[in-house]
């Protein structure tokens, strides 16, 4: 913002307050000295529309690309699946959008190719357009002045003021991004954070050309005690720092229950002493208007949603398991004194998330966790739908939950729902000729849902199933003995339900236990379970890493060691003119190899050597 002739008034804002400042300009220079100032990237006057709204065109365009790629991908790919144009140029995307790079040694995980293609192509722009154009400095002498603006910071100041309103529409879970590019909003966030370090980035950028211009002048004091920019440039750029800082991954993994309880007020201080700072020079309020038209409306569709649905008396049942996992059920149907069943519109499919917020826990119930939910929505209208977690316990929120499950059994604690959120881009895993189900330790719970939908779809149609996957393969590594007979059992009691004899499918579920819990179990002999078996033959055998081809009516079987994932998918991913789902969550080393194998697949369906379509659904732990 250009700190020009502008009066000092109170330490908030200038007066007469204005919604635009006026663009007269009174040029005191010489004929070519203003024609030069006046020039196309250098005059102050027109800077927000320069810099400000070409921000606002390239981040628009942006969002316009992946929009026309969701309208085809949702409505155009489906009726020509076969068309080898397609095939290739779906394959193509989902290429960029899957292959990822690692430093393993520090445990660095890079984003997708695509997500670091976007912010490369967002870098080399924005740093073209406030470093591209010259001059940085006026060439201001004591008897001639040009302006107290340098024209780098008129740039980078405007270039952050416009990326205001993107950076808020990207942190919102249900936002306007989401519902127009199909990206769901966890995969947003990276987006949301690249934004934020640019505008911290062109923040500085805007700073320190005016420290070092009235230093030349030699009245940085003067200014600083008069001007309203000033202060509230640095009341701005704490707050920002600390947000900025507070973000990077593994600062953000360490302090995650207090960087989430205090984001929300830092970034309402930093917007506030933003909005101050910007003075209305120009069009600057225009662009927190937007924000605010863009973000409040997200903001307020969530929290009355949730409202709503917690309204009905919505109550979370703790229990903690023998693995050590917490089980968090809520019915989410009720009956009242006169028998009238209130249904709740809240319909799920697998693969989505929720976000639980917990109001007993103290502190904790000021902020909302994500959790995957872990159960079918029923069926039939008959029967009443149960919304199942399945969480590991470590500290914060669900440490606390895990210590009242275990002083009290049947605990039960009022929760308030906002969701879902996120799943799968298809309708359906059973759409699929081959599939692969991944999950690695408390990840398990995703599975299950996953696994239920195909055998349902299957059960329900009477076997009149247009399509059937061939083969359907399910792999969970865990570390924890306990955690693999839980999931046994867990796993068996779905199998049991559906039987898919005679059907064709062929359907194996492969336990690999890792880590110290493999040299146990491989000193102790396995035992057969008939309580829940699906016939009274199965037995729970070790087997080679390669991918199974498992009896009809579900195999289960045991291994110790990490499976071979990238083996397991390039042998589900040879076989041609075949389609291939592939689902998995679980820590970032094994997305890292999944999405590798699946890109590398992706790379065989474009060169015609591979199956027609390989599709992947990844969830990380944390985002």
């Amino acid at each position: 913002m250009s700190h020009d002739d502008v009066p000092g008034g109170t330490p908030w804002l200038t007066y007469p307050l204005m919604f635009h400042s006026s663009r007269e300009d009174n040029c005191t220079l010489t004929p070519e000295q203003c024609q030069y100032r006046e020039g196309y990237w250098r005059y102050w006057y027109q800077a927000d529309h320069r810099y400000g709204l070409t921000t606002v065109y390239f981040m628009i365009a942006f969002v316009a690309f992946f929009t026309i790629g969701n309208i085809l991908q949702r409505f155009i790919f489906p009726k020509a699946p076969n068309v080898r144009l397609w095939q290739c140029g779906v394959a193509g995307f989902r290429y960029a959008a899957y292959r990822s790079f690692a430093i393993r040694p520090i445990g660095w995980w890079s984003p997708p190719l695509g997500y670091i293609l976007v912010g490369l192509a967002g870098t080399i722009f924005f740093f073209g357009l406030a470093l591209g154009p010259k001059p940085y400095y006026w060439s201001n002498t004591m008897e001639i002045n040009f302006g107290n603006s340098p024209p780098i910071a008129t740039r980078s100041g405007w270039i952050a003021v416009a990326l205001l309103p993107f950076t808020l529409a990207l942190s919102a879970k249900a936002n306007l991004i989401t519902a127009l590019t199909g990206v769901s909003h966890e995969k947003l966030q990276v987006f949301h954070r690249w934004t934020s370090y640019a505008m911290f980035i062109f923040a500085l950028i805007h700073t320190f050309p005016f420290i070092v211009h009235h230093v030349w002048k030699g009245d940085m004091e003067l200014q600083w005690d008069t001007s309203v920019y000033y202060w509230t440039g640095v009341a701005a750029l704490i707050p920002q720092a600390y947000l900025n800082f507070m973000s990077f991954g593994p600062i953000r993994n360490r302090f995650y229950e207090f960087f989430k309880a205090t984001h929300f007020l830092a970034a309402l201080v930093f917007v506030l002493f933003f909005f101050f700072h910007c003075n209305f020079r120009l069009s600057s309020w225009d662009y927190f208007i937007a924000a605010g038209a863009i973000y409040v409306p997200c903001l307020c569709y969530s929290h009355i949603r949730a409202c709503l649905l917690t309204a009905f008396g919505h109550k979370a049942m703790l229990s903690l398991l023998p693995c050590g996992m917490l089980r968090v059920t809520v019915p989410l149907r009720r009956s009242n004194v006169v028998s009238n069943v209130i249904p709740i519109s809240f319909r799920w499919s697998p693969g989505q998330h929720v976000f639980v917020r917990f109001l007993t826990l103290g502190i904790h119930s000021g902020s909302t966790h994500p959790f995957t939910i872990c159960s079918l929505w029923p069926s039939d209208d008959k029967s009443e739908p149960e919304l199942t977690l399945y969480i590991a316990p470590t500290k914060g929120l669900t440490g606390r939950l895990a210590n009242l499950a275990t002083k009290q059994t049947d605990c039960t604690i009022n929760v308030l729902l906002d969701g879902p959120h996120g799943g799968m881009k298809i309708e359906t895993m059973a759409k699929f000729d081959r599939v692969l189900i991944i999950a690695g330790g408390s990840g398990a719970g995703f599975t299950l849902p996953v696994v239920e939908d195909i055998l349902r779809r299957y059960w329900n149609s009477d076997g009149r199933l247009e399509h059937l996957p061939t083969q359907v393969q399910v792999v969970l590594a865990t570390r924890s003995h306990e955690v693999f007979e839980w999931y046994r059992q867990e796993i068996q009691h779905v199998l049991a339900r559906y039987s898919v004899k005679d059907s064709g499918m062929q359907l194996s579920v492969a336990i690999h236990v890792t880590g110290r819990e493999a040299s146990r179990m491989e000193s102790e002999p396995l035992q057969e379970d008939k309580s829940a078996g699906i016939n009274d033959e199965e037995k729970i055998v070790p087997v080679s890493n390669t991918f199974q081809r498992p009896q009809v009516d579900g195999d289960i079987v045991c291994q110790t060691g990490r499976p071979d994932l990238p083996r397991m998918i390039e042998s589900a991913s040879c076989v041609k003119h075949s389609t291939l789902g592939i689902a998995v969550c679980g820590p970032a080393e094994m997305l890292y190899d999944v999405k590798n194998a699946a890109a590398k697949a992706e790379a065989l369906v474009i060169k015609g050597d591979g199956p027609n379509e390989v599709y992947l659904h990844s969830e990380h732990f944390s985002w």
